[in-house]
């Protein structure tokens, strides 16, 4: 599924250089939805450090809007579509400067948005994601001492081929909310003890209205939960509060810097069955 939306988004990117530019704008620029900020399984550079323990998360990836149509050059509305390819890793100890990585979940594929700016600095967006995702052990999962796999898990085939539907509301000026909720639905899963709907919703509340810039740029004060459901088969709901602040304009380039509190199911895969309770602290990078 993601490799034909992948293919179809390249024929229709070619297709419109050959339109007129009043309608379609190849490679636009920023995203018309950017990535949730608290949740994980959005493209991310960089990492989340649990206080209590030695795990790192690191994440590497990109959400790129390559395609815009607009109705009229006066219009509100507009569609986008673009790709998703993003990584994240589990480091649990490192030797020397050599990350121990015990596992990883990689996903690929693309989205459609759509983003209409109301009145009263109010905005609606929609938007649809197509995903591959897939998940493996790696070399700091496996005891060389014993030939054996870390705490008896051994690996499984986990991949899941879904599509999520989200719905975003934006509104406020000084101090700006964005309140969203969706579902996804997967084509193909395993292991096939996970239920294929799973449901989200969230909120990011944000300011740069607080405070003055900060070397010439807007300093974002943000506090942003995003709740989770997903059936192992039973429904388990996952809870991320992230709290800091971004440096640079909120829905553009700039740094991320956050304190976070995680309850719920593992986010790496080959732990899906796994609960984990954790605050930590961490930085990502907003290429947007």
């Amino acid at each position: 599924m993601p490799l034909r939306f992948l293919s179809l988004l390249l024929a229709v990117c070619l297709a419109a250089t050959a339109l007129s530019q009043s309608q379609f704008i190849f490679i636009p620029g920023q995203l018309a939805l950017p990535p949730l900020r608290a949740s994980l399984q959005e493209p991310r550079v960089g990492l989340r450090k649990e206080f209590a323990t030695s795990r790192l998360k690191v994440d590497i990836g990109a959400s790129v809007d390559m395609l815009e149509f607009r109705p009229g050059p006066d219009s509100t509305e507009r569609m986008r579509a673009g790709i998703d390819f993003f990584t994240y890793a589990l480091s649990t100890n490192s030797e020397g400067l050599r990350l121990q990585i015990d596992a990883v979940d990689g996903y690929f594929g693309g989205h459609i948005s759509y983003v209409n700016d109301l009145a009263d600095d109010s905005r609606l967006a929609v938007r649809l994601r197509l995903l591959h995702v897939s998940a493996h052990f790696l070399d700091g999962h496996y005891n060389l001492a014993t030939q054996s796999w870390k705490d008896g898990r051994e690996p499984i085939p986990f991949t899941r081929d879904f599509g999520e539907l989200v719905g975003a509301y934006t509104l406020g000026s000084e101090i700006e909310v964005q309140f969203y909720g969706g579902f996804s639905y997967a084509t193909l899963i395993r292991p096939v003890a996970i239920k294929r709907v799973e449901f989200l919703a969230g909120f990011e509340l944000h300011s740069d209205k607080i405070t003055d810039s900060v070397f010439d740029n807007p300093f974002n004060i943000y506090l942003a939960d995003h709740l989770s459901l997903r059936g192992i088969p039973s429904y388990i709901g996952t809870n991320i509060v992230e709290a800091g602040v971004k440096f640079g304009e909120w829905n553009s380039t700039g740094l991320r810097i956050f304190l976070s509190y995680y309850n719920g199911l593992d986010v790496f895969s080959q732990y899906y069955d796994q609960r984990r309770e954790s605050w930590g602290w961490g930085f990502a990078f907003d290429f947007w």
